[in-house]
């Protein structure tokens, strides 16, 4: 007997993997461009600049700032898959989907930073 199921899940997940292999090519060069135009100024830093030493405790908050956030949406998502499991049993697919949005909640605040850090400093001039 043929079944009528729609078969979106699993381009719906094939979906959401591609953007989230996308935000993080975008995270990682947004990350390398953030490092070479900060490393002049931690430079001057190391040397005595008080503007360095600034960029750097700043560099550092922004780090600790956004590993917290992550670690808050991975426990919010885990909570919630574990929720959705108890309540509503997932087929493999929606295990994949579940598992993609876990993915997304835990990068989303490393790839706020990264963007934030990087058009800030290529507005610098200096």
């Amino acid at each position: 007997m043929a079944t009528s199921r729609k078969r979106t899940r699993p381009v719906s997940a094939g979906a959401q993997t591609q953007a989230i292999v996308a935000q993080m090519m975008t995270m990682q060069a947004d990350a390398g461009l953030t490092i070479a135009m900060r490393l002049p100024i931690l430079l001057k830093g190391a040397l005595g600049d008080a503007g360095g030493q600034r960029e750097a405790s700043k560099a550092v908050a922004e780090k600790v700032s956004a590993v917290m956030e992550s670690s808050f949406a991975i426990g919010q998502a885990t909570t919630l898959f574990w929720l959705n499991m108890a309540l509503n049993p997932l087929t493999p697919s929606g295990l994949g989907e579940a598992a993609a949005k876990a993915a997304y909640s835990t990068l989303e605040p490393f790839s706020k930073r990264a963007r934030a850090n990087a058009s800030r400093l290529s507005g610098r001039r200096g």
